[in-house]
């Protein structure tokens, strides 16, 4: 095919695009397929029973599993994947019930079941040993999947992790407490422009594009969101009780763990990081400075450089 001939197709299919999507989309569509390239990622997908998971992957070398917070999605991790992928082969996953993987509001989704989901879509991988590491729920669902399948483990990277019974009350924990609406459940634009301010110490740049489409998709999703978080958390009168804490279920893991924290983290508590370091044998714990619920997003190169670092590598 002429290279004429390529530039016509793409030319034709981009006007096609732009009678289906809104320019905001569009714009959105392209920033993030822009960062995820410079990150030297592509975007694939795979089928387990339940339906598609989408991921993105990239890199070389021994191969890290990325899984994401409630309400977030793969590409949290494409900034912090940059500085990896030289070293390491990435995977980012769309945890079901978010992203681009299948979303069914008859299934359940509490971390049980999210585990068992996660080890079906690494096993159609065919991969057999990995690091792990997640952040808030994908925390929650890292740690008990690293405790269920330890054999597969390598290590375990956990950044502001769900899922610590003795923790200190965070503030979202305590509205939760007080029968006010969690801040992670944004109902409309203004709130998710609260939720922003609410995970981050010092927001990233975000084009008003970017926040447009992020809270259009919580909008829309805000039914499945708000049952998957009460099955995560397991909410009964106003009181969380986690049904396979970290701080239980680690206690007998043997492999290295990193433990990162934001200090200014306001959805969960840092005294978090120090109940985990008390119980998991081989652990490192980080507790940033000045850095919100995200490390990953807002501190990118610094928290990548942990990860290395706990590894010995230059």
């Amino acid at each position: 095919m002429s290279k004429i001939l390529k530039i016509a197709m793409v030319l034709l299919l981009l006007g096609l695009v732009g009678y289906l999507v809104t320019p905001t989309e569009r714009l959105y569509q392209v920033g993030v397929s822009a960062e995820r390239k410079l990150a030297g990622l592509s975007t694939k997908s795979i089928m387990i029973d339940e339906g598609e998971i989408a991921y993105i992957a990239g890199g070389k070398g021994e191969v890290i599993l990325f899984l994401h917070g409630f309400g977030a999605n793969k590409d949290n991790w494409v900034r912090l994947a940059k500085h990896l992928t030289n070293d390491y082969s990435v995977i980012a996953l769309d945890l079901p019930g978010f992203g681009n993987s299948f979303k069914d509001i008859n299934l359940n989704y509490d971390v049980e079941n999210q585990v068992s989901r996660v080890n079906k879509f690494i096993n159609q991988l065919g991969i057999t040993k990995f690091h792990i590491a997640g952040n808030s729920m994908g925390g929650y669902i890292a740690g008990n999947y690293a405790a269920k399948y330890s054999e597969q483990v390598m290590s375990l990277w956990l950044l502001n992790t769900l899922g610590i019974q003795s923790a200190d009350d965070s503030e979202m924990f305590k509205d939760i407490s007080e029968n006010k609406r969690p801040m992670v459940l944004a109902r409309n634009k203004r709130e998710f422009e609260q939720l922003i301010s609410f995970v981050f110490e010092n927001p990233p740049f975000m084009p008003e594009f970017v926040i447009s489409e992020l809270s259009k998709n919580a909008i829309k999703n805000i039914d499945l969101n708000y049952k998957i978080f009460h099955e995560i958390h397991k909410i009964d009168q106003n009181k969380i009780s986690f049904s396979l804490p970290l701080d239980y279920e680690l206690g007998d893991f043997i492999k290295p763990v990193l433990i990162t924290w934001g200090r200014q983290d306001r959805v969960l508590h840092h005294s978090g990081a120090k109940v985990l370091s008390k119980i998991v044998p081989q652990s490192e714990m980080i507790i940033m400075d000045d850095i919100g619920h995200l490390p990953m997003m807002e501190a990118p190169k610094v928290t990548a450089g942990q990860f290395i670092s706990f590894h010995g590598r230059d």
